[in-house]
């Protein structure tokens, strides 16, 4: 599976209001999905070195760089 479809699945899954962004909660349901145990604690970190434009949710294109940056 691309990068791409990947990110359309978790979105389709993860953006349970359909705003177009993943929130804070959200974002913290897809990374405990992602990592399990070790989801909640790297959360936060993890949030705010995604969110590049610090607007307190992950668009399609942030979510694709993460997917990337934690697959490499």
């Amino acid at each position: 599976m691309q990068i791409k479809e990947w990110a359309d699945e978790l979105f389709e899954v993860f953006d349970e209001d359909k705003d177009g962004v993943i929130n804070r909660s959200e974002f913290v349901e897809l990374i405990d999905c992602l990592l399990k145990e070790k989801g909640i604690r790297m959360c936060e970190t993890i949030f705010h070195k995604f969110d590049k434009n610090h607007d307190n949710s992950i668009s399609k294109d942030e979510l694709i760089e993460m997917l990337i940056d934690l697959a490499l």
